[in-house]
Protein backbone atom coordinates (compact mmCIF):
# COMPACT_ATOMS: atom_id res chain seq x y z
CA UNK A 1 0.00 0.00 0.00
CA UNK A 2 1.31 3.30 -0.85
CA UNK A 3 1.75 5.93 1.84
CA UNK A 4 -1.52 8.07 0.56
CA UNK A 5 -3.53 5.19 0.87
CA UNK A 6 -2.51 4.61 4.29
CA UNK A 7 -2.84 8.27 5.45
CA UNK A 8 -6.31 8.06 3.62
CA UNK A 9 -7.04 5.26 5.53
CA UNK A 10 -5.96 6.93 8.88
CA UNK A 11 -8.13 9.98 8.36
CA UNK A 12 -11.15 7.82 7.79
CA UNK A 13 -10.51 6.01 10.82
CA UNK A 14 -10.06 9.20 13.13
CA UNK A 15 -13.12 10.68 11.20
CA UNK A 16 -15.54 7.95 12.66
CA UNK A 17 -15.38 8.65 16.33
CA UNK A 18 -14.85 12.55 15.84
CA UNK A 19 -18.66 13.56 15.78
CA UNK A 20 -18.77 11.33 19.41
CA UNK A 21 -15.34 13.21 20.59
CA UNK A 22 -17.07 16.71 19.82
CA UNK A 23 -20.09 16.49 21.14
CA UNK A 24 -18.81 15.86 24.59
CA UNK A 25 -15.72 18.34 24.57
CA UNK A 26 -18.14 21.42 23.35
CA UNK A 27 -21.01 21.68 25.88
CA UNK A 28 -20.64 25.69 25.39
CA UNK A 29 -21.65 25.13 21.52
CA UNK A 30 -23.20 21.93 21.42
CA UNK A 31 -25.82 22.54 24.03
CA UNK A 32 -27.50 25.65 22.44
CA UNK A 33 -28.14 23.43 19.32
CA UNK A 34 -29.45 20.34 21.04
CA UNK A 35 -32.60 19.84 21.90
CA UNK A 36 -33.92 19.34 25.32
CA UNK A 37 -35.03 16.54 26.49
CA UNK A 38 -37.19 15.94 29.35
CA UNK A 39 -36.36 13.85 32.61
CA UNK A 40 -38.88 11.56 32.28
CA UNK A 41 -37.13 10.11 29.02
CA UNK A 42 -34.05 10.27 30.34
CA UNK A 43 -35.03 7.75 33.49
CA UNK A 44 -38.53 7.27 33.01
CA UNK A 45 -38.47 5.31 29.67
CA UNK A 46 -35.35 3.00 30.67
CA UNK A 47 -36.92 2.66 34.34
CA UNK A 48 -40.19 1.29 31.95
CA UNK A 49 -38.28 -1.29 29.84
CA UNK A 50 -35.98 -2.62 32.84
CA UNK A 51 -39.08 -2.94 34.25
CA UNK A 52 -41.26 -4.99 31.91
CA UNK A 53 -37.78 -6.87 31.30
CA UNK A 54 -38.10 -7.48 35.07
CA UNK A 55 -41.62 -9.12 35.27
CA UNK A 56 -42.02 -10.91 31.76
CA UNK A 57 -38.63 -12.92 33.56
CA UNK A 58 -40.78 -13.45 36.47
CA UNK A 59 -43.45 -14.45 34.66
CA UNK A 60 -41.77 -16.91 32.54
CA UNK A 61 -39.83 -17.92 36.13
CA UNK A 62 -43.12 -18.90 37.59
CA UNK A 63 -44.50 -20.53 34.82
CA UNK A 64 -42.34 -22.92 35.29
CA UNK A 65 -42.32 -23.10 38.59
CA UNK A 66 -46.08 -23.99 38.48
CA UNK A 67 -45.82 -26.23 35.32
CA UNK A 68 -43.07 -28.32 37.59
CA UNK A 69 -45.52 -28.37 40.26
CA UNK A 70 -47.75 -29.60 38.41
CA UNK A 71 -45.84 -32.15 36.72
CA UNK A 72 -44.51 -33.52 39.94
CA UNK A 73 -48.12 -33.60 41.68
CA UNK A 74 -48.86 -35.78 38.50
CA UNK A 75 -45.77 -37.91 39.14
CA UNK A 76 -46.65 -38.83 43.02
CA UNK A 77 -50.10 -39.87 42.03
CA UNK A 78 -49.30 -42.20 39.74
CA UNK A 79 -46.66 -43.59 41.91
CA UNK A 80 -48.78 -43.61 45.03
CA UNK A 81 -51.35 -45.54 42.54
CA UNK A 82 -48.97 -47.65 41.50
CA UNK A 83 -47.45 -48.44 45.04
CA UNK A 84 -51.14 -49.56 46.25
CA UNK A 85 -52.09 -51.75 43.38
Amino acid sequence: MESSQLAQLARRAAAIPLPLWARGSDSDSSSSSEKPVSNFLKSGVPGIIVGVFFLSAVGVCCYFLYRNKKRDAKEEASVREWNEA
